[in-house]
């Protein structure tokens, strides 16, 4: 069988939210309660997540095991379409200009000249010249392994916390989680971060401990943590940020009673708001964490133009679309696979697994049989404008660069 790069047609066909829920979700939701979109973004996030001292946080599991529910994976088609603002142009690739020979030649003979590619979904993707999240002041690390994105995707993180930490010198360090696998595609227990552009990190906290912790009205470091989603939100190509609900109220109010402007804050945060489509979104599970989303543009762009060369000479691994499942007590992976109609060895790969041992609650994907007969062409991503505050004309906010750099 060929060794195609990518399912993305097995996206597409599964991961569609209909229009109905879309405006369902959309309209006046009540205040904190769960959008269902939003639990798609990122349910794989609801599990437990190791802190830097090797204890589990309290995240809640899933206790569903989502193998037909629709919200159990990213819409990522369209996300993109209507993440609201006017539409800035279209990146244009550094690959753009180049004709398909030497794209080829690229391939074969010096793939790290590609650049960083985002490739298809982040549910259904991969991560090709990834660049690892280096050490900084602002930051630490708790799975420095894990933490692979392509070159926007860190410089976008690099810049809102050197943002943050301008505006508050003395800010203590934010506990950097999962990003991506050094060459994307599953990360257990996650269905996304596959494709170098999600990235969990844990709020300003009083006082700040290491690992990722529950904020709280006690705790939460309000003008902090608003500092750096407000940098997140007016200086990166932001898609979407997940926070539960509880720590979005305590930030909506502080951004409110700061000065805010009160009909921007109503499309920032989901919490209190009739936005159809807030950046800030509800989603169980991140009350001791953010879920940043990026658009890497540039990484997008170049990722359409050159899939079909590394699909081509089998450069990339394929994307799998996976199915969600919660272990139950006295099954094994041989009853999974079963099941599934898998190998054990299969389930094995997509959760990094070097034994057979599974505990009960255990969040696992198991990936779904069969395959794509081809790949798909990838398309150019639609990056819709900024939304920025009112005191931030587009004229006046910085131009976009061929580099994301921070």
């Amino acid at each position: 069988m060929p060794r195609w790069s990518l399912g993305i047609v097995l996206l597409l066909g599964a991961c569609a939210t209909s229009p109905a829920r879309t405006a369902r979700h959309g309209a006046g939701h009540p205040p904190g309660g769960p959008d269902t979109s939003s639990r798609a973004a990122e349910s794989a996030d609801t599990s437990l997540h190791a802190t830097a001292d090797g204890q589990t946080d309290d995240l809640e599991a899933c206790d569903h095991e989502g193998e037909d529910d629709p919200d159990d994976e990213v819409d990522d088609t369209s996300e993109q379409a209507s993440a609201g603002g006017a539409r800035a142009q279209p990146p244009v690739s550094p690959l753009a200009a180049l004709t398909d020979a030497d794209i080829e030649r690229m391939v074969r003979e010096d793939p790290a000249s590609l650049g960083s590619l985002s490739l298809g979904a982040t549910n259904a993707g991969r991560l090709f010249n990834g660049v690892q999240m280096p050490e900084g002041e602002g930051w630490s690390h708790i799975s420095p392994a894990f933490a692979w994105g392509t070159q926007e995707t860190v410089d976008y993180l690099v810049r809102a916390i050197r943002a943050t930490r301008r505006k508050h010198p003395d800010s203590p360090p934010l506990y950097l989680g999962h990003i991506s696998a050094k060459h994307g595609g599953p990360l257990s227990p996650h269905v996304s971060h596959q494709a170098g552009r999600d990235v969990d990190i844990s709020y300003y906290l009083t006082p700040q401990k290491p690992g990722f912790h529950r904020a709280t009205a006690q705790n939460l470091d309000r003008e902090r943590s608003w500092a750096f989603v407000r940098a997140l939100i007016t200086e990166t190509d932001v898609e979407m940020i997940l926070i539960d609900s509880g720590v979005q109220r305590l930030l909506r109010e502080y951004a409110l009673a700061s000065g805010e402007d009160p009909a921007w804050i109503d499309q920032v945060f989901q919490y209190g708001s009739r936005s159809p489509r807030p950046i800030i979104r509800h989603a169980r599970g991140h009350a001791n964490h953010l879920h940043i989303r990026f658009f890497s543009p540039i990484a997008q762009a170049s990722a359409a133009r050159a899939h079909r060369f590394l699909a081509k000479q089998g450069v990339v691994q394929p994307a799998v679309k996976y199915i969600r499942h919660v272990v139950k007590n006295g099954q094994t992976l041989g009853i999974l696979a079963k099941r599934y109609g898998v190998t054990v060895e299969a389930i094995q790969r997509a959760n990094n697994l070097k034994g057979t041992f599974i505990k009960a609650k255990r969040i696992l994907n198991i990936p779904r049989p069969g395959a794509a007969a081809e790949p798909p062409a990838l398309r150019p991503p639609v990056i819709p404008a900024r939304r920025l505050p009112p005191e931030q004309s587009a004229s006046s906010a910085p131009a976009r660069r061929p580099s994301a750099g921070g």
